[in-house]
This record gives C-alpha cells, structure tokens and sequence, in this order.
C-alpha cells in the first residue's frame, strides 16, 4: 500500500516538476493566489514544514499513524494511535536525518504529541489533473496525527542535506509533502520530499536560500518586476522591488535581518517615492501622462503569491518587498500605451514585466536594448461595462406598424368603395386612389415600427429576477471606476438618493472584496440568480419591491502579477425602488457570502 502511494507520488511529483518548469519559463511574473503550487504535494498524508530560524533548524511534522513505523523504524505496529505515541517516545531513533559535507546534525530538542491534522486546501485533491490525466489523491481522511517538532542547531552551517526515510533505491519508502522558509521568507511551496535534497542556506540574505533541486524553489524568485494594467476607466503601472536593492540605488546600507520598525516603514516609503517617481515615463497615445495617484504597499512573498503586511506585523527587511502604484485615469480604452524603462543595473540587466488588459495577461521582459514596455489597442470588439441607468418596462401590448397601417388602409378602400357618394363625385377613382396611396406610403415611412399600449398589471417573478440582475451587473461594472467622485457619480444612477450613504457602504463589501495584497478587486459573471422572496411595497409614495435574492459571482482581482478568482454564493435582502423612469436599489442588506 505505501509503496505504491509512493511511486504514484513520484510520477505526479516528476511530471508536475517538469510543467512547473514549463509555465515558469513561459509566464515568470504570474502568480494565482490561493493556487498553493503545480506538485500536489499539500495532499499528502505526511506534512513537513522546514523553518530556518535564528541558528537553527526547526520543522514540524504531521505524520500519519498508518506510516508511523517508517519514522520509527524501531516501534511495532499498532492500531491505536495512543499506543503510537507512547511508543515514539521511547524509542528515540527517527528515520529523517539531517547532514551537513562532514557529519549527521543530532536534534537538541524534539517533542511528539497527539495533535488534529492542520487543515489545508488543494485545487488537486481527488480531482483529474487535466495536464497528466491522472487523478490527484485525497486529502487525508484522518484528522488525528502524531505531531513531532524536532530542532537542530546549526549555527555557521551554509549547506544541509535533508534526508527522509530510504529505500535500497535511494528513494523515500513514505510519500511526504514539505514546505520550507527561511526566516519569514519562503524557500519551496508545497513539494514532494521523495529523495535526499540539498538546502543552501544564505545566512546574509535569506531570499538567496535556495534548494539545489530548483524545481523546488518558489516561483517568486526576481527582484525587480514590472505589471502594466489597462482597464476600462484606469491605467495602473506597478512595480515591485526589494529594500536591498532600492537602498543599494540610494547608496544606503542594507541588513536583512533588521526589523521592520514604524521608523523603518517611513523611511523606505520615503525613499521608494522620491527615487521611482517620474523614473519611467508613460505615455498614453503618445501624449505623456501624468499619475493621478501614487502608493506605496509593503508586501511578503508566500505560497501563493504576495500579501499585504499588516501596520503591526514582525518581519525583516531581507522577506519584505516593496509595490509602487502608479495610476493613470482614461474615459475609454486608449490606442496605446508606452513605459520607457530605466531601472537597469550590472546585476539586473533583465526585468519581467506583464502586461494585461480585458483580453487576459501577456507576458514580456525589458532589457537595456529594449526597455520599452508597450501595449496596443487590438480589442477591436470589446464594450466597455455598462453601469447606465435601469430603465422601467412597463408590461404592453406590440403591434407592428405595418399590421396597423395595413389594416387601417384596408378599412378606408372597403368605406370608399361602398359609399355611393363617393363613387359619384370621383370621376376619375384610379387616379384618387393612386393620390391616397402614395400619401399613406409618406405617412408611414414617418411612423415608428411598432405600437406600444400600456397594459395594466404587475412584475412577474421572471422579470424581476432580469432587473435585479441588470442592476446588479451594472452595479458592477460602477464599482469599476476607481476615481470616488466619479464612482458616486456613475452609483447615483442605480442608487436611490434617500438611502445612497448606507446602501453605498452595504453594496461595497460585496462589489469591491479586498484581496491577498490588500487591494480591492471586482465582482464579475453574475449568474444564476434566483429570488427567493418578493413582496410589492410602496417607498415614500413610489412603487417598489422587497426581494430576497442569491446568485453566483466570482471575486477577481489582478495586482503585483498575480491573478485571484475567488466564486462566491452570495445572499442578499434587496429593496428596489422606482424613481422617475428607472429603477434603483433603496436598500441593501447582506445576509451571507459563501
């Protein structure tokens, strides 16, 4: 059983290595949050997590009782797993090893205890992995696991080889995932650990510690990037950068493991504005632009992709990372866009750049010989999102005009022809007629084609499940507007006046969900929407609706090279008002998002 969930491991280890490798080549600047890494190895039924701390080597792992016995090579084999702990405890001797080029490092410190597995969530789990055909395994069904936190000093050591528990072939008798950080910097995502692999630990600056398998490496491994945003109502411009190198830039002194202070914070976003602002022009259909913002957001690379660091969180320098903002406002999607790239160095010399606009991502680089980062308008179809008024359908009768006008011509011939004074006092009726026709062919090219009459009654549920949702979308599409005057602008359309401030502040949790990095996205395919509960009210002497409704959403969101989708269940109480000729929502309650 184990052996064969191990060569199974393998095979998705060495086929998921080899289309890492692939799409890192092809697209080096995009990340997909919450998408944990191409191996799978988050599904595995033992977890170990490899922590460089101080002048030590912490990790923590999660094993199965089931595989028990290959860590313990000494223990027998037992059902209960309160037996297995007792039995861990006496024997001492652990199937995982740690060397360095001349000897085993011993752990100091090792303590094993019953604990419930960590929860973890995996796009692979149980599913079939469209780039092998194969199927992913299952998270592990078993929720209690005995856990071992064991520490090895290894103070003024630069290279450790981390050895799982072999067979005769030199490979791991037990399937084990493992991830690996090097103070709050990442080394690895979640990986197989299926042979002996070799860490080179970089005690200066821990964003070098690195495996020497590099298919084991996290993605996120370039200093300096560039992401070219153009979006219906913005161009935004970000870059993102290490402290290391925008204090070597500023001829300032760097220590990675110099904490990040309030003082600190100030004086790295201090420095960031004053050295990239104006550093790489934009031009936008050859005119130069001028931001109508800037910020700066201090970041943390982790497993998948970056996130924002919170005002009070402890890291140091060496892990942090820098975002500058650029944004530039447009009223429609330009023809073209250009940054002239400056930021080149000996030792960078080549920078990732990505470039995305409503048709999707498009990955480059800039080099000194070409430091242009352009994008042309090719969206010879696209709209831009609607975010107008609703306007009121009142229910009506439709009749073409060409049915009416006929109709109406054929009455006239039937009345003339049959009243005789009309057939007295036209002599010449062929050429009356002919007058009469010609005149009502003028008349009807000036009539519209249909006739509409009011019809009294109400909303049907169909219909109102089309207007709930066409405000929605256009809710939407408003809350892409990244200006706050011209976003409360383009709201006053879809929201009532009465209520704006509180429904505003309701409707922005749902439309505007904030993202990994701290930025806010946006709500897109609005679909399967279903009113639950409708009741007729009056509002202030105006026709309207209560409605409890739910439909299906996705959170997207598109900073620092990464792409986050996120599909939602959202449920809401929705008061619906008529103004005027439009409908517009009075109220907004959330009642739960899944």
């Amino acid at each position: 059983m184990i052996q064969i969930r191990t060569i199974e491991a393998g095979l998705i280890k060495k086929i998921g290595t080899l289309v890492s490798i692939f799409l890192i080549i092809l697209t080096p600047s995009i990340t997909y949050a919450n998408f944990i890494g191409y191996a799978g190895a988050e599904t595995a039924p033992n977890i170990a997590e490899i922590e460089v701390t101080g002048d030590k080597l912490q990790i923590r792992f999660e094993i199965s009782a089931e595989d028990a016995e290959k860590f313990w090579p000494e223990i027998l084999p037992t059902e209960s797993i309160y037996e297995l702990a007792i039995a861990v405890k006496k024997h001492k001797k652990f199937a995982v090893k740690i060397f360095t080029e001349k000897r085993e490092i011993k752990p100091t410190n090792s303590e094993i205890r019953i604990a419930e597995r960590k929860p973890r969530n995996s796009p692979f789990a149980g599913k079939l992995d469209p780039r092998t055909g194969l199927r992913a395994p299952k998270l592990p069904d078993d929720e209690i696991i005995l856990l071992a936190n064991i520490e090895y000093p290894i103070k003024g050591v630069s290279h450790l080889d981390i050895q799982p528990p072999l067979g005769n072939d030199g490979e791991a008798t037990v399937t084990i995932g493992f991830t690996s950080q090097h103070g709050k910097t990442p080394v690895s995502n979640f990986q197989y650990l299926s042979r002996t692999e070799s860490l080179n630990i970089d005690w200066k600056d821990p964003w070098n510690t690195k495996f020497s398998n590099h298919s084991l490496n996290r993605q996120n491994r370039y200093p300096l990037q560039s992401f070219l945003y153009v979006e219906p109502r913005q161009i935004r411009h970000e870059i993102l950068l290490r402290p290391k190198d925008l204090l070597r830039w500023t001829d300032q002194n760097f220590n990675a493991w110099q904490p990040l202070t309030t003082k600190k914070r100030e004086l790295l976003r201090r420095t960031t504005l004053k050295y990239l602002r104006g550093k790489n022009p934009t031009t936008i259909d050859r005119e130069i632009s001028e931001p109508i913002s800037t910020e700066i957001i201090f970041l943390k690379a982790n497993e998948a992709g970056y996130t924002k660091i919170t005002e009070d969180e402890s890291i140091e320098i060496g892990s942090l990372l820098i975002g500058y903002r650029e944004r530039f406002k447009i009223k429609e999607l330009p023809q073209s866009v250009s940054i002239d790239w400056t930021i080149f160095t000996d030792a960078i010399n080549s920078v990732p750049t990505l470039i995305q606009d409503p048709a999707g991502p498009f990955p480059t680089h800039v080099a000194p010989d070409f430091p242009d980062i352009q994008w042309r308008n090719y969206l010879y179809d696209y709209r831009a999102p609607n975010s107008g008024p609703v306007l009121i359908e009142n229910p009506s009768a439709v009749i073409p005009m060409a049915v009416l006008f006929g109709f109406c011509i054929f009455i006239f011939f039937i009345l003339t022809l049959r009243t005789r004074r009309v057939e007295a006092k036209n002599k010449h009726p062929i050429l009356f007629y002919s007058i009469v026709l010609i005149c009502a062919g003028a008349i009807y090219y000036t009539l519209p084609g249909e006739l509409r009459i009011p019809l009294p009654g109400t909303v049907n549920k169909k219909e109102l499940e089309q207007m709930v949702e066409t405000l929605l979308k256009r809710l939407a599409a408003a809350y892409e507007e990244p200006q706050t005057e011209a976003l409360n602008t383009r709201l006053s359309n879809l929201i009532s006046d009465e209520n704006f401030k509180n429904t505003t502040t309701n409707l922005s949790h749902i439309f505007q969900p904030v993202t990994s990095s701290g930025n806010s996205g946006s709500l897109r395919s609005i679909n399967n929407l279903e009113v639950e509960y409708a009741k007729h009210i009056v509002i202030n002497g105006n026709k309207a609706f209560r409605i409890t409704s739910k439909w299906q959403a996705t959170a997207e969101g598109y900073n620092w090279g990464q792409i986050e989708k996120k599909t939602q269940e959202i449920r809401a109480n929705i008061e619906i008002i008529q103004s005027d000729k439009h409908w517009k929502v009075f109220a907004f309650t959330s009642l739960s998002i899944r």
